[in-house]
């Protein structure tokens, strides 16, 4: 099941990491809620293979420790969220749908 797309209006942002908001129920090491607004990640979608990082021109993801997540111990973190252009290049790839972007 991919991100929700209307995740914004269904979630309460929960708090703040590296910048950007988190979205929805935070409970780690399992539940690590979608991590950004714009450029969303749903962090307990993403299997840590870290093509986002690859495909974007501007550099917006880093990869972060998740240990004990049950998908991966490595997340995509929207730490540059700011920075998107909006080429959807990350959405595009990302094999879990774990991505939504939302221009500004």
């Amino acid at each position: 099941m991919p991100i929700d797309p209307d995740f914004m209006n269904k979630l309460k942002p929960s708090g703040e990491h590296n910048g950007h908001k988190v979205w929805g129920e935070v409970d780690p090491p399992t539940k690590l809620g979608i991590h950004g607004t714009n450029v969303a990640v749903d962090q307990d979608l993403c299997n840590g293979d870290g093509v986002c990082v690859s495909v974007c021109p501007v550099n917006v993801f880093e990869m972060i420790d998740t240990p004990g997540h049950p998908l991966s111990d490595k997340k995509s973190d929207p730490i540059r969220e700011a920075d998107c252009i909006a080429c959807l290049a990350c959405e595009a790839s990302c094999p879990t749908q774990a991505i939504k972007i939302t221009p500004k």
